[in-house]
Parts: structure tokens; C-alpha cells; sequence
């Protein structure tokens, strides 16, 4: 079940996933916690998952075909300096003490967006990362990453807000982005080009739901 841990291209997309994953559930917790000191209102508190987690649902199919229109470690490196921006950005409003409301939604949807366009890229560099009959041990190894950021990203983030303060959850957040972004940068992919040329990105999102559309697999899915 570890063997495409072997691979050193697949073994770094790896960690770089459990990371990014760790820190979204850490970014998460500290961004409730912080809006609970700002205020009580409950409508609030919930508009702050609400802000993580809409840019998933609204970008989820543009992210992924950008996947397939851009060079895909560009468009990852691009995500996870993204991520790292935006984490550094709340470490600062916290610092400074100019966190507001407004701003916190805007910080949390601006990470939200990040994570929104970088889950496609993973998924779509697994198959060239592994060879074929490997993919359902690096599938397995995917919902392994997840289910382990689940636990510890929560649990980190709430250690750290009782014993230093919700500042560090957003400053370290922001170092493991730069970190992630410095190793898919130093990453020697041959980018292939498409021969027929870059597919516009309204045409690959129309072609994107039309093959959906005629799979009765994955229609059953969704």
C-alpha cells in the first residue's frame, strides 16, 4: 500500500498535500475562534465556514480546467503562494490589530479560493506521477492524507491558540505554504504541451460537464 511513497515526485506532491491539508483545518479552526472574539453573533461564527468552504463549490469546476489548461506545476506553485499570502495576510490583521469582520470573511474567503483551485492540480497529477497500476494505492494514500489532516489540523490549531495565540496558527500556516511552494518550485517537470493547442477555458469547462454528462459512472457518483 506505500510502494508509490518510493516515488520521489509522488512522495513530495504527497507531503505538500498533507501540509496544505493540515493548515486548512488549522486556518479553519483559528478563523472560528478569532471571529468569536470579534463578536457572539452566531450568524457570524457560521458565515466564517461558509466563506472556507463556497469558493469550493463555485470554483470547483474552473479549477478544474485550468488543471488541464495550464502548465500544472505553475498553477500549483501559483496556488500555494496564494495560500501562503492570504495566511500571511491574517497573521498581520492580528499583529497590527486591524482585524475587523469584514476583513476576517475576506481573508478566510481569499484561502478558501486558494484551496478551491489547487484540489484539481493534485488530483490530476496523480496519474503521471504513478504508473497506472499503482493509482489505487496512490488513491488510498490521498484519503489517507485527508483523513489525517481531519485529526491533527484541528488539534494543532487548538494547542496553539491556548498557548501562544491564534496569531501562530496564521503565521505557521504561512511559513508551511512558503515552505510547499519552495518544493513544487524546485520540481523538474517537462511541461508537454497539448498539440492541439490550449483549449479555451469555457470550451473545456462545457466539454468537462458534457463528459460527465454521457458517463453513467460518474453520474451515479454525483
Amino acid at each position: 500500500p506505500f510502494e508509490p511513497l518510493k516515488i520521489p515526485v509522488f512522495r513530495m506532491l504527497w507531503i505538500v498535500v498533507v501540509i496544505t491539508t493540515v493548515c486548512m483545518w488549522m486556518n479553519d479552526v483559528a478563523a472560528a475562534w478569532m471571529m468569536t472574539s470579534l463578536t457572539l453573533d452566531p450568524i457570524w461564527v457560521a458565515l466564517v465556514q461558509t466563506a472556507a468552504t463556497l469558493p469550493m463549490f463555485m470554483l470547483g469546476l474552473p479549477s478544474g480546467a485550468l488543471a488541464d489548461v495550464l502548465d500544472r506545476k505553475w498553477y500549483l506553485f501559483f496556488t500555494q503562494c496564494w495560500l501562503a499570502t492570504s495566511a500571511t495576510m491574517l497573521y498581520l490583521a492580528v499583529v497590527f490589530e486591524l482585524m475587523s469582520i469584514p476583513l476576517l470573511l475576506a481573508l478566510t474567503l481569499m484561502n478558501g479560493i486558494g484551496l478551491a483551485m489547487r484540489w484539481p492540480i493534485y488530483g490530476a497529477l496523480i496519474p503521471e506521477t504513478v504508473p497506472r497500476v499503482q493509482l489505487p494505492q496512490a488513491q488510498a494514500l490521498n484519503s489517507v492524507a485527508t483523513n489525517l489532516s481531519r485529526i491533527f489540523g484541528p488539534l494543532v490549531a487548538g494547542l496553539l491558540i491556548a498557548s501562544a495565540g491564534t496569531e501562530w496558527v496564521f503565521a505557521i500556516n504561512a511559513v508551511l505554504s512558503s515552505c510547499c511552494a519552495y518544493a513544487v518550485f524546485r520540481w523538474k517537470r517537462v511541461h508537454t504541451p497539448d498539440p492541439l493547442g490550449k483549449e479555451p477555458l469555457l470550451s473545456a469547462m462545457r466539454v468537462g460537464l458534457q463528459y460527465v454528462r454521457q458517463s453513467t459512472t460518474l453520474r451515479g457518483l454525483l
